[in-house]
């Protein structure tokens, strides 16, 4: 009995460690774990012949008629599913892009205030269904490469645009969202008449100082919104070739339908490499034209007046409405360019097909073992569902590992000397130690290890009856090898997770049980009643399976009610169908009831610990995105981006990215878990308005790079020996920042109460640019002389400003002020959940859940005109507006449902203009 024991403990370690730590080999150890639990719990004391044959007839048999299922009867293979889900993503692409392109100009040109705010917070629904399109097309193309393929070309050979192609066209696509989400946030009060109809000088200078720059952004999106509608028609219709061209591409019997009420279209029988090509032409004209019509209109506003616009000073220097059109005008084209090469990339598909002759192949996969093992969960709704490849291997830091070497260089001899002058004994003694201590480190920090002991302690806890002399029979004949076999199950590794599980288990335990017991006494064990019994319980419970987020359910009420029926027709030990039953569910029972004591008692894995640990780690991605991204801050020269820099802000990207699904998953898994504390859902909506604030920070950095990569950046190479403390001061204030804020999310300190004010320096480092640019404009101006001299002056600096790169620096800092203001946000959100020390009534400054959140989600009144007798005093008013305009035409329904922090960061620019309006009038009423 006790090498029975030995050797049970050795395997469930094993399963514990390879199930965590490799989740592609869980079904092989599940497997493993499964004959040795029912094989060593059994009162044999050898090894029969018919003992291995019981378990693999079974599986051979199942893998046989599952082969012969899905290859002859019902072939589907992922080359099919990897072309649908591409169309999917690429169809939604185009209503993303075409909803925000609408948006952006409506905001500015000032159409019905109701229908742009439910618009953006439809675009804002759209981003995130968009977000889940792209994980799921990148899942499908993971899973299709390590899978046979029998179609005209490999699945592999749309890499190019499923994965490469629509990670840069999704990327644009968030771009523009945010440009929208800017719109909105910028946008002020409408300039309407005082009660009465009478202007006032005061009134109207006042309303003026709050919304000139409405005016000045609608000024320019005159200019530019006919060739913004053109270049987005043009890639609206050059993505519908390119999902037209992998429809035929890859024998696509249907193509995906736009809308709810549209049918699906056939695929193309033919598509002739002329037609693509003239496609291709046209959209590289179409990015051309919109080029030199957008810098063209442009140059035209900074030099011509309107004359509805006569007050109104068109201004293209650096400024916020030039940063946020640049924005918008940058993403769109570099969108159409991203679609301009996957439109290439479908040429070559159409062409590799009528090279092939359409004569299909079998495609076998090119597997990567480490790729492979570390890709992939355990089952669909686990907690682990970040991308582990991201995690899989880093480059290291050549300067840290050449100061590593360095110090062991300089240690060697010393080391030496003390081995000369000790004793063999003490070496070998330190040296063990230093090894037990590098175990002793690894066992601490091995959250596979602890989960693997924690998994076998609950598997002998149900078990040790099997290895007691006098109790095996017992527990052999009523069953008790359910017990562990279901703890396999269910055991997870967390608590919210394994609580989950187990519900989910025992409701379809129950019910299957209950199902195997009916079709057994429905005829006594007849057979064919028996049969067609299961077969109709198998229906509903496949559906449930595959066709709903309940999959454990459906699955194990599938094998409770066979195993039920099944167990007492054959006798395989002796016992009624109601036995069976109860059997059946009582160690159900147990099996969920130890796995939930394991996971509260012993070493407790908590869904909240890992979702604040995986923010603080994307947080430190974040901040090492943050340093690619002010490179060069200490150096006098010019700078020139290099590849390497690059590529490490993709890394730390991937792993931003992954931490942030991972802490959403756990964010889950949080309402399912008890807490001594109290309830955790006051926390839980500020966790979510978090990971929303990281993602849109992470956004706003990949665009800033994506940017300088495609089109490089003037002041970087131009100017950055005049800029560089400016860019420093940045810089510092937002790493300090993060850094303080990942610092509160780990020890639960207060935040300081004074910190850097990012804001403050990225306006001092664009008024240091415009004052170069004003200055280089004025030195060539002394040396020409022409006769309009101001027309002249003002329209060569204008040229100047909209060059390229220029654009492309104003687009990047447009992103940056959007990070500088998430960075605000993410401050206030974690000073909500532990609070500041800022003295402001003689005690610490604590968090407070209910009137915070209060405050985030309250009702935002009208501000009151202050030359209204009727209204209040201004500075009484309640709380400011958060819409993109007065909401006078706005019901608070369509204000239901926006992001919480997008309308937050709205509202504090409507204060900062409202004091603005105080400003100013006080100053009006002293003179």
């Amino acid at each position: 009995m006790g090498i029975k024991a030995v050797f049970v403990i050795i395997a469930a370690f094993i399963h514990g460690y390879v199930r965590l730590s490799t989740p592609r080999l869980f079904l092989m150890v599940l497997l493993m774990i499964i004959p040795v639990l029912i094989g060593l719990t059994s009162p044999a004391v050898k090894v029969s012949y018919t003992f291995p044959t019981q378990f693999f007839y079974p599986i051979l048999t199942s893998v046989g008629v599952m082969l012969l299922v899905n290859v002859s009867i019902f072939p589907e293979f992922g080359s099919t599913q990897l072309c649908m889900a591409t169309i999917e993503t690429l169809q939604e692409v185009q209503k993303v892009q075409k909803a925000a392109a609408e948006l952006f100009i409506a905001f500015s040109v000032g159409k019905d205030p109701e229908q742009c705010v439910a618009g953006l917070r439809d675009l804002t629904d759209m981003k995130a269904k968009l977000r889940a399109k792209v994980a799921a097309t990148k899942a499908v193309y993971t899973e299709c490469s390590f899978e046979l393929a029998y179609s005209v070309l490999a699945p592999r050979e749309l890499k190019h645009i499923s994965r490469k192609g629509i990670k840069n066209i999704t990327g644009k696509t968030f771009s523009l969202v945010g440009a929208c989400e800017s719109a909105y946030a910028l946008m002020g009060i409408e300039l309407r008449a005082p009660p009465g109809g009478k202007y006032d000088i005061n009134w109207y200078k006042s309303q003026r100082e709050e919304s000139a720059d409405e005016e000045l952004l609608k000024a320019l999106l005159i200019r530019v919104e006919a060739p913004l509608r053109q270049l987005q028609a043009a890639t609206s219709r050059a993505l519908d070739i390119v999902s037209a061209c992998v429809a035929y591409s890859y024998d696509t019997p249907s193509l995906p339908a736009v809308g709810k009420a549209s049918s699906r279209a056939r695929k193309p029988t033919g598509i002739p490499l002329p037609e693509v090509d003239v496609h291709i032409e046209w959209l590289e004209a179409a990015i051309e034209e919109f080029g030199r019509t957008s810098t063209a209109a442009l140059e035209i506003a900074a030099v011509l007046q309107e004359p509805h616009h006569n007050d109104v000073d068109v201004d293209l220097m650096p400024r916020e409405e030039v940063f946020l059109i640049s924005s918008f005008v940058m993403n769109l084209r570099q969108s159409a360019t991203h679609a301009l090469e996957m439109l290439r990339q479908s040429r070559t598909l159409v062409e590799a097909r009528e090279d092939r002759k359409g004569r299909k192949s079998i495609h076998f996969p090119r597997i990567k073992i480490r790729k492979w093992l570390f890709s992939g969960t355990e089952e669909p709704d686990t907690v682990r569902v970040t991308e582990r490849e991201t995690f899989a291997r880093e480059p290291g830091n050549e300067s840290r590992e050449h100061l590593v070497d360095s110090r062991r260089r300089t240690k060697r001899p010393r080391y030496r000397r003390s081995r000369a002058a000790g004793s063999e004994i003490a070496r070998k003694w330190r040296k063990l130690r230093w090894m037990l201590g590098k175990v002793l480190d690894w066992v601490a920090g091995s959250d596979a290890f602890l989960y693997a002991f924690k998994f076998t302690f609950g598997v002998m806890l149900v078990t040790w009856p099997a290895f007691v002399h006098g109790w095996v029979q017992w527990f052999y004949l009523n069953r008790g090898v359910w017990a562990p076999l279901i703890f396999v199950l269910v055991f997870e590794n967390a608590v919210g997770s394994t609580i989950w599980i187990f519900f989910l288990r025992t409701a379809g335990t129950i019910v299957g049980s209950a199902w195997g017991y009916a079709a057994y006494q429905s005829r006594n064990g007849n057979e064919f009643t028996i049969a067609a019994m299961l077969l109709v319980g198998t229906i509903p419970n496949y559906y449930v399976q595959l066709g709903t987020k309940y999959q454990k359910a459906g699955m194990v009420c599938t094998i409770s009610m066979c195993v039920v029926a099944l167990s007492t027709h054959l006798q395989t030990v002796p016992g009624t169908s109601e036995e069976n039953f109860y059997k059946r569910v009582v160690t159900m029972l147990i099996g969920g009831a130890v796995a939930t004591l394991v996971q509260l008692v012993l070493f407790p894995v908590k869904a909240r610990v890992h979702l604040k640990d995986y923010l603080a780690s994307a947080i430190v991605q974040i901040n090492k995105m943050e340093s690619c991204i002010a490179s060069g801050v200490d150096d006098t020269r010019n700078i020139v981006a290099s590849p390497a820099l690059f590529k490490r802000f993709a890394i730390a990207q991937k792993k931003a990215t992954a931490c942030l699904s991972t802490a959403e998953a756990f964010l889950v898994f949080t309402k399912q878990e008890p807490r001594l504390k109290g309830n955790f859902a006051p926390q839980a909506v500020v966790y979510k308005e978090i990971i929303f604030v990281l993602r849109q920070i992470v956004d706003r950095m990949e665009n800033m790079v994506q940017l300088r990569q495609a089109y490089g950046s003037a002041v970087l190479e131009e100017y950055n020996s005049r800029v560089y403390n400016y860019r420093r001061a940045v810089a510092a204030a937002i790493t300090l920042t993060l850094t303080v804020v990942h610092e509160a999310l780990t020890t639960k300190l207060p935040l300081p109460q004074f910190l850097p004010s990012a804001r403050l320096a990225h306006l001092r480092m664009v008024l240091r640019v415009r004052q170069i640019l004003l200055e280089e404009n004025t030195n060539e101006d002394v040396s020409h002389s022409n006769i309009d001299s101001r027309t002249s002056d003002t329209a060569e600096a204008a040229r100047h400003a909209l060059r390229l790169k220029f654009l492309s620096w104003n687009a990047s800092s447009a992103a940056l002020e959007e990070c500088i203001e998430y960075l605000e946000e993410l401050v206030d959100l974690a000073k909500t959940l532990v609070g500041a020390n800022e003295f402001r009534s003689g005690i610490l400054n604590r968090p407070r859940y209910k009137a915070d959140l209060e405050k985030m989600r309250s009702t935002r009144n009208l501000t009151r005109d202050p030359l209204d007798p009727n209204a209040a005093s201004l500075d009484n008013a309640d709380t400011v507006t958060a819409s993109g305009f007065s909401l006078s035409g706005v019901s608070q329904q369509a204000l239901e449902g926006m992001p919480d922090s997008l309308t937050r960061i709205q509202s504090r620019r409507m204060e900062a203009r409202l004091e603005r309006r105080r400003t100013i009038t006080q100053l009006d009423a002293i003179h």
